[in-house]
C-alpha cells in the first residue's frame, strides 16, 4: 500500500511538472509533505478540466470560422449551449464528470478507486481538505460544458470562483498546515482566486474566441462602446484600451486583498500564495502596458524570471 501511495504522488507530480506552468514554480516553495498533496489537488483538478474539455476545438483550428461560430452564439450566455457540440457530446462529458464526482466521495471516504487518488485520499485525510471545495472545482468545469457568453461581473464572479477561487479554498487547509482556515483566510484566498482568473480572463481573449467564448462581461464591453462583432475583429480600439484599463483595476484590487492570506498563514505556507500573485500581478501590467494588450499573443513570464521569484522569496520561509 505504501508503495502504491508513492507510486500514486510520483503521478500527480508527473502531471502538474508538465502542465502547471506559473504553479509548478510556486508549488515548490512549499515542504515536501505539502508539496506532495497539492500535486495530488491539482491532478485532481486537471483531469476534471480535461473531461471537461475534451474535444473542444483548439484555438488554431478554429480561428478561421471563429466569426461564424459568434455570429451564431452571440444570443447565447451562461447556461446556454455551446454551438458545435451536440446533445450526446455533453451527456457524455456531463457523464465523464459525475465520475470525477464518486472518485471525489469515494477518496474524500477513505476509499479510493484508482490509483491516482490514492493520493487524493491521503491529501483530504491528512490535511482536513474539504471535499465540497473540490466539488465546486469540478462544477466550475462543468461550466466551460454550456457557457459561452459572460452578461456581467457577476456572472463573471460565479464563474471564477468555481474555476479558481475554490481549488485555491481546497489548497488552503494544506497552506495552513491541516489548522481549520478562519473565514478571514478563506475570504482572502476567495479574491487571490478571483484576481488571478480576472488576468487570466485578459490573457486568453484571443484563444477564447478562437473556441468561441467570450468571458469579458459583454455589458463592460458595452459600457465602453464595444460589441461581440467588433471583439471578434480582434482590433483594439480605444473602447477596448479603455476597457482593459478598467478590469486591470479590479485585478489589482483582487489580488492585493488576496495577499492579506499571508499574515494569516504559517511561514511554511506563506510563499506559494505570494508568488502566485507575484507572477500574475507582473502578467497583467505586461498586458496592460503592451501596444496590442488582447491580440499581441499570450502573455507570460519567462521560466528565469519565476526562477528569480521563487529563489527571491526564500526569506518568506526562513
Amino acid at each position: 500500500m505504501a508503495t502504491d501511495l508513492a507510486r500514486s504522488y510520483r503521478a500527480c507530480a508527473q502531471i502538474t511538472r508538465r502542465a502547471a506552468r506559473n504553479f509548478y514554480f510556486a508549488f515548490l516553495s512549499l515542504p515536501q509533505a505539502q508539496r506532495h498533496a497539492v500535486y495530488a489537488l491539482y491532478a485532481f483538478c486537471h483531469e476534471a478540466d480535461d473531461v471537461a474539455d475534451e474535444g473542444v476545438p483548439t484555438p488554431s483550428s478554429a480561428r478561421e470560422n471563429s466569426s461564424v461560430v459568434l455570429s451564431v452564439g452571440d444570443a447565447q450566455d451562461v447556461g446556454s449551449g455551446v454551438c458545435g457540440k451536440d446533445s450526446a457530446d455533453l451527456t457524455r462529458r456531463r457523464a465523464g464528470l459525475e465520475t470525477m464526482r464518486r472518485r471525489l466521495t469515494a477518496a474524500a471516504q477513505g476509499n479510493p478507486t484508482t490509483l491516482r487518488d490514492l493520493a487524493l485520499a491521503d491529501a483530504i485525510a491528512r490535511f482536513g481538505v474539504q471535499e465540497d471545495d473540490l466539488r465546486d472545482v469540478v462544477a466550475g468545469v462543468e461550466m466551460d460544458l454550456t457557457a459561452t457568453r459572460i452578461r456581467t461581473y457577476d456572472e463573471l464572479q460565479t464563474y471564477c470562483y468555481h474555476v479558481a477561487s475554490a481549488v485555491g479554498l481546497a489548497t488552503l487547509p494544506i497552506l495552513a498546515g491541516g489548522v481549520r482556515p478562519t473565514e478571514a483566510m478563506r475570504n482572502a484566498a476567495i479574491n487571490l482566486g478571483l484576481g488571478m482568473q480576472y488576468v487570466n480572463v485578459l490573457r486568453d481573449v484571443d484563444e477564447d474566441l478562437g473556441m468561441g467564448r467570450i468571458y469579458i462581461p459583454l455589458e463592460a464591453l458595452a459600457a465602453h462602446g464595444v460589441d461581440a462583432t467588433q471583439l471578434a475583429a480582434r482590433t483594439m480600439t480605444d473602447g477596448l484600451h479603455a476597457f482593459v484599463s478598467a478590469h486591470a483595476a479590479l485585478s489589482r484590487d483582487l489580488l492585493a486583498r488576496g495577499r492579506e492570506l499571508l499574515a494569516d498563514l504559517p511561514r511554511s505556507g506563506r510563499t506559494c500564495p505570494w508568488l502566485l500573485s507575484e507572477i500574475y500581478g507582473r502578467i497583467l501590467e505586461r498586458i496592460v502596458s503592451a501596444e496590442n494588450p488582447l491580440f499581441g499573443g499570450r502573455t507570460s513570464l519567462p521560466t528565469s524570471e519565476k526562477l528569480w521569484l521563487l529563489l527571491s522569496s526564500s526569506w518568506r520561509r526562513a
